[in-house]
C-alpha cells in the first residue's frame, strides 16, 4: 500500500467515525459513539500494520517537536495574559466571577509550566543529558 492509498483510507476512517459519533449524538446513544470511536481505531490500526510504507521519519517528528514547543509557548503567553487581565478587570469592577476565572487561567498557566518541567527533565534524563 503507498501513502497516497493509506490517506485515502485514514480520511474514510475519518469519515466513517464522523458520521457514527454524529448519528449517535442525535440518537443519545453513547454507546453507538463509543462503538464507532473504537471500530474506527482498529481498523486504523490494522490499516497502519498494513501498510510498508515508513509513515514518520527524523524530518517529521522534529517539525512536530518544534510545534509542539511553539503551541506551548504560545498558549501557555496567551493563558497567563488573559489570567492578569480578568483578574485586573474583575478587581476593578467588582465582578468576582471574572477574577475566579482569571485565578482559574493562572492557575493553569502554572500547571502547563510544571507539566513542561517535569517532561523536559524526564527526557533530558532518558536521552542522556548530564545530571
Amino acid at each position: 500500500m503507498n501513502y497516497q492509498t493509506f490517506r485515502k483510507v485514514k480520511i474514510l476512517i475519518g469519515s466513517f467515525v464522523s458520521v457514527t459519533v454524529a448519528m449517535a449524538v442525535v440518537l443519545n446513544n453513547m454507546i453507538l459513539a463509543f462503538a464507532g470511536v473504537l471500530i474506527g481505531l482498529l481498523f486504523l490500526v490494522l490499516v497502519r500494520k498494513k501498510s510498508k510504507i515508513i509513515l514518520v521519519d527524523e524530518r517529521i517528528k522534529s517539525v512536530g517537536g518544534q510545534a509542539a514547543r511553539l503551541t506551548y509557548t504560545l498558549t501557555t503567553i496567551v493563558v497567563a495574559f488573559l489570567s492578569l487581565v480578568f483578574i485586573l478587570i474583575g478587581r476593578r469592577i467588582g465582578e468576582l466571577q471574572l477574577e475566579a476565572l482569571g485565578t482559574v487561567l493562572s492557575y493553569v498557566a502554572l500547571l502547563n509550566l510544571a507539566v513542561y518541567a517535569i517532561s523536559f527533565k524526564f527526557y533530558s534524563k532518558k536521552y542522556g543529558a548530564e545530571k
